[in-house]
């Protein structure tokens, strides 16, 4: 009788165990808004696309505009920048990209406790600090995960889709991300074409 009941009893624990693991997201696109903590106007846009290891980062403002690309396989990393009529590119490879992001390195997480409502996602708070003593809050849905991180070496040990968050201008003054759409359509190749011409070599 002990057999049989335990028969259920291990089929229970391993069904919820498995509701349990988040679902890993290969192709989305995950829109933000940008805004300052001192008013609550829009100052900009980004816009993330995720590809299998590809990852495509557009930042949008009225003073200038950023694409990051960035291969999760290889660790390469390319930079557009456009300011006015000047454009710019900068090519990383894994090594150089690690060192421009070595700020990140020994970051401290703490997890809250806290949770808030994003785009219907239960999502929970973490705090990180910086070894240079700078924190900043993050929200993360833990329900999905992308098949590459927008940052491996910011948000490497985040359990989750970070749906916002904020960085700091001074201690007064704080950025703020906030996703306000996603979508997990299949994203087409052509997004993650770097242009070969057009642009200023800087790196």
């Amino acid at each position: 009788m002990k057999k049989l009941l335990l028969i259920p009893a291990v089929a229970f624990m391993s069904a919820t165990l498995y509701a349990q693991q988040p679902k890993i997201i290969s192709d989305a696109v995950i829109s933000f808004a940008i805004s300052n903590s001192n008013n609550s106007k829009q100052i900009g846009t980004k816009t993330i696309y995720i590809r299998g290891k590809d990852i495509r980062i557009d930042l949008i403002s009225d003073m200038f505009s950023q694409t990051i690309f960035y291969n999760g396989n290889t660790g390469n990393a390319t930079i557009l920048k456009n300011v006015g009529q000047s454009k710019y590119i900068s090519n990383y490879n894994a090594d150089e990209w690690k060192k421009e992001n070595e700020m990140y390195n020994g970051i401290a997480i703490s997890f809250t406790g806290n949770t808030k409502k994003i785009l219907d996602y239960t999502c929970k708070e973490a705090v990180l600090k910086l070894k240079n003593g700078n924190n900043y809050t993050v929200f993360y849905a833990p329900d999905i995960l992308l098949s590459v991180t927008e940052n491996p070496f910011e948000f490497k040990d985040i359990p989750g889709v970070i749906l916002e968050y904020e960085s700091s201008i001074k201690e007064s003054e704080k950025i703020i991300y906030t996703a306000d759409k996603i979508n997990f359509n299949p994203v087409p190749s052509f997004q993650f074409e770097i242009p070969k011409t057009g642009y200023r070599v800087l790196h």
